[in-house]
């Protein structure tokens, strides 16, 4: 007899914590067709200044995971010229060190944080996938 009032007790305040969410708004946002928050700090997708890049090898040197690929050569100018960056976001574990190390700092890092795709090469960006001019919109 005392078991079965503690679960009617159970039943109806369980009831009355679904009578009271029942009714109001959800708080969860409609995904796809309102974009998610993200803080002004906010380590998402790299972007590079493509111009400014030195073809130092730093950010290549100091990735824990070894994601990042660089190759360039030395121009007729004697500039060193950017021919291939790419990083790899199989791998990239978005912990910064790349952007910290960078001297001219033209590597940065944007609010997207969409990065899904159907295989592994989908997850390869490229240079012409993460070029950025400086005066543009993050």
């Amino acid at each position: 007899m005392v078991r079965v009032k503690q679960i009617g007790r159970g039943l109806i305040n369980g009831l009355k914590v679904t009578g009271t969410h029942l009714l109001r708004r959800p708080v969860t946002r409609p995904y796809p067709e309102q974009r998610a928050y993200t803080p002004p700090r906010f380590r998402g997708v790299h972007r590079l200044v493509e111009n400014e890049c030195v073809v130092c090898h730093a950010c290549d040197r100091v990735c824990p995971v070894q994601c990042v690929t660089i190759k360039g050569y030395r121009g007729e100018d004697r500039r060193f010229v950017l021919e291939q960056f790419d990083i790899d976001y199989n791998l990239c574990m978005f912990c910064n060190l790349c952007v910290e190390v960078c001297p001219p700092h033209c590597l940065l890092m944007g609010p997207e944080f969409e990065v899904a795709g159907a295989n592994h090469d989908d997850l390869m960006w490229h240079l012409d996938d993460l070029s950025f001019e400086r005066g543009e919109r993050l």
